[in-house]
């Protein structure tokens, strides 16, 4: 014990993988979070294909594009997360990344949803898919709220050329003194 005393200070703990789910970069529940994203603007997107005929499209066609756009980003997240990608990226950038593609998308969800739920027809399975697009809303921004907490978008400690004790690691060590004349 005496003699790992010593590399305490200077060696780095490595992070649990029992917090990672599935063999991705995600805890549990950011991992249930981008599934419930993905399933939800999947089902959103496809209802609303099904409505056949409307008065005021221009609610439907937000919805639409928003719906679709959303299954992609949150289909690409979880390639990303899940495949061996992740090695080729730097997953702290792509968190911050990940954090502000979801509030985007979770706000403009949350948006269509209101405008299409304003110009929809009394039809059913219009009042579905804006029922889908709430729940899909509320999935995005309730993983922006753990994202906050968990500190996605934390500012990562830059490495800079100075050391621990503030000397430059690429110079000698000792530098000979010169006689003051």
């Amino acid at each position: 014990m005496a003699e790992n005393a010593a590399y305490n200070l200077t060696t780095e703990t490595i992070p649990d993988k029992a917090e990672k789910f599935l063999g991705s970069e995600l805890e549990r529940r950011h991992f249930f979070l981008k599934v419930a994203q993905l399933v939800l603007s999947l089902v959103a997107f496809i209802c609303e294909e099904v409505i056949e005929q409307c008065e005021s499209c221009t609610g439907l066609y937000i919805f639409e594009f928003v719906s679709c756009s959303a299954f992609l980003l949150a289909l690409l997240m979880l390639i990303v997360y899940w495949t061996p990608l992740r090695r080729k990226i730097i997953i702290a950038s792509f968190k911050k990344i990940d954090f502000y593609v979801t509030a985007i998308v979770g706000i403009c969800f949350i948006i269509a949803s209101i405008v299409f739920a304003a110009t929809m027809d009394q039809d059913s399975r219009a009042k579905v898919s804006v029922a889908f697009g709430f729940f899909a809303s509320i999935a995005f921004l309730a993983e922006l709220f753990f994202m906050y907490k968990s500190g996605y978008i934390a500012q990562s400690k830059e490495t800079t050329a100075a050391g621990a004790n503030g000397t430059v690691e690429n110079q000698p060590l000792n530098v000979p003194v010169q006689a003051s004349a």
